[in-house]
C-alpha cells in the first residue's frame, strides 16, 4: 500500500470511528438501522433504503446517520487533502468489508446483496 492510500485509510477510519461516536445514545445508529432490514451501505460510504418502503422514521434516521457521516468524510478529505467523493468510496468499501452477515450491502453494480 503506497503512503498515499495508507494516509488516506486513517483518515477514512478516524471518519467512521467519528461517526459512530457522535451519535446520540437515544438516535438509531446505523447498526439498529441496518437490523432493521430495509437499510444498507451504499458504495458511496452512506447508508441507504433497500426495498423503498421504510417509513418515514427510518427514513429521517438514514438522513441523520448520513449527515454525520458526511460532516466526518468532509474533515478527513480536508486533513488528507482527498477529495470528499475519493474519502466517501474509501470509507464506503471499508463499511462494507466490516458488514455483518446477513447486512445488505450495494455490490459494484450497485445491486443490493447480502453479506
Amino acid at each position: 500500500m503506497t503512503m498515499a492510500r495508507a494516509t488516506i485509510w486513517k483518515f477514512v477510519l478516524l471518519a467512521v470511528l467519528a461517526v459512530t461516536a457522535a451519535l446520540p445514545a437515544a438516535a438509531q445508529s446505523a447498526r439498529d438501522l441496518k437490523n432493521s432490514d430495509v437499510v444498507g451501505e451504499l458504495l458511496d460510504g452512506y447508508l441507504g433504503i433497500v426495498d423503498g418502503l421504510a417509513d418515514g422514521d427510518i427514513r429521517a434516521a438514514v438522513e441523520a446517520v448520513n449527515a454525520r457521516r458526511r460532516q466526518a468524510y468532509e474533515g478527513a478529505a480536508r486533513n488528507s487533502g482527498r477529495v470528499l467523493s475519493e474519502v466517501e468510496a474509501a470509507a464506503g468499501a471499508r463499511l462494507r468489508d466490516m458488514a455483518q452477515a446477513g447486512d445488505w450491502v450495494q455490490n459494484a453494480a450497485g445491486q443490493w446483496i447480502r453479506r
